[in-house]
């Protein structure tokens, strides 16, 4: 028994993740709306304009479409306005509703079988319930994006157990893969909606993956230079990670290099020849407006020391992480991987300076690269393991009050209602961004007090 219980580990950890993620309460975005209308226009129409959605779609969701002319760059316009000389679409990259479009289409077909044996009575008969179990899944979006998001989520767990699992036996790799899933912004942002951090943290912690693995099976890099040009077309600030990995391999790897630009080539080349074709622009106009500009010096503090969007107070455990990587430069720790993989942790900090986060829960311009703050502390728990008597009983000590304290910040941030509605009440925090540095009305205390 023990045997097999050791050999689906992986299983028995996917399967509860998901089932915790699942239950938890599902915290819409209107960002993350038309990636979920957009992949039922493409399951539906094999389309991605959203012009028949749009007039039945919610106020608050006017600012994520654009509109494409006929002739010309698309614009983006007042939704009562119209777009009389062409289509609507998302703002958002359109990668994100590629990728879930097959996970709608497994769902519309479940539903198909199990729907008309869903009582009409109690939950079930609440309107988004409802809606969801009749098939109409934008009109159960709550439940679409939760359980889509949830499965996204619940994956990348279980890849960041099995990167663990290359340096560190199962107990170790299994509590690290723990501590990401419930102490991180993977619960309490990624595992929510469909934003596109969770298909961002999923990709990354595969291409991390494949990265360790090519150092030995070279072959792998083809796979992850098809996600890393993947995970653009999700997020392109993943511009980031696809410049350092492919400086790494034309640096170490050249062998695969040819390999490694052709698989990255192909989803690429759909990628621009879409944008070019459909929206007449090369490049997303997501990369022009998305973005609000904040001061960098002042974007950094925020980011790493605000009470409600500091990444160093939600999840303080990166600093052993932080430890982690130093010790890996000194030991030469996958080497010469990790230093490329500190090299985009820091642009991304650099680009995420200049934006202003608007709403959301805690530190979600930090989400994206969790996977690689995760990767570094197994090198601090390597050398942790090196320390003896009180040395090593501090440490471990002050690492699990790090982690206890990220799980309740993340805890609130999955649980609580009143917590996600923090950004919106009792002032828009867009309108008065200095409440993100109110330390008498902190984010993830929203609630109990």
């Amino acid at each position: 028994m023990r045997i097999h219980l050791r050999k689906c580990a992986g299983l028995y950890l996917f399967l509860g993740v998901w089932f915790v993620y699942s239950i938890c309460p599902p915290f819409l975005s209107y960002d993350s709306y038309w990636t979920t209308a957009t992949a039922l226009t493409l399951i539906e129409h094999r389309s991605t304009s959203v012009d028949r959605l749009v007039p039945s779609a919610p106020a608050p969701a006017a600012y994520g479409v654009e509109c494409v002319p006929l002739n010309g760059p698309p614009r983006t316009a007042a939704v009562p306005d119209g777009c009389h000389d062409g289509d609507w679409y998302s703002l958002y990259p359109v990668g994100s509703a590629f990728l879930v479009a097959p996970l709608l289409l497994v769902m519309k077909a479940v539903l198909a079988v199990i729907g008309p044996f869903v009582p009409h009575t109690g939950f079930f008969a609440v309107r988004e319930v409802a809606a969801y179990f009749s098939g109409d899944l934008l009109g159960g979006r709550p439940l679409t994006e939760l359980w889509c998001a949830s499965t996204i989520g619940a994956l990348a767990v279980w890849v960041q157990y099995r990167i663990a699992l290359l340096f560190l036996g199962q107990r170790a790799a299994l509590a690290l893969a723990l501590l990401f899933a419930f102490g991180t912004s993977e619960w309490s942002v990624a595992s929510r909606n469909l934003f596109p951090q969770g298909l961002t943290v999923l990709l990354l912690s595969a291409i991390l993956y494949l990265l360790v693995r090519a150092r030995v099976d070279g072959r792998m890099l083809r796979w992850a230079a098809l996600l890393l040009a993947i995970s653009f077309t999700v997020r392109p600030s993943n511009a980031i990670s696809c410049a350092a990995i492919t400086v790494y391999v034309a640096s170490h790897q050249r062998r695969y290099l040819a390999q490694f630009l052709l698989w990255a080539a192909v989803p690429a080349a759909a990628f621009f020849a879409y944008y070019l074709l459909v929206r007449h622009s090369l490049l997303p106009l997501y990369l022009q407006v998305a973005i609000i500009p904040i001061p960098p010096l002042q974007g950094a503090l925020m980011h790493l020391f605000s009470p409600s969007r500091g990444l160093l107070v939600f999840t303080p455990v990166v600093l052993a992480a932080v430890f982690g990587a130093v010790v890996a430069w000194r030991r030469k720790w996958c080497f010469p991987l990790a230093p490329y993989l500190m090299a985009i942790m820091i642009g991304h900090a650099a680009l995420i300076s200049t934006g202003w986060p608007g709403h959301g829960y805690g530190p979600r311009f930090y989400t994206d690269i969790t996977p690689l703050f995760w990767f570094f502390l197994i090198p601090a728990v390597e050398w942790w393991r090196e320390r003896q008597g009180l040395e090593r009983r501090l440490l471990a000590g002050a690492f699990a009050l790090l982690a206890t304290w990220g799980v309740f910040t993340h805890a609130r941030g999955g649980t609580s209602i009143a917590a996600n509605q923090w950004s919106a009440l009792p002032v828009n925090v867009d309108e008065n961004r200095e409440r993100v540095c109110d330390w008498h009305d902190p984010q993830f205390l929203r609630g109990l007090k």
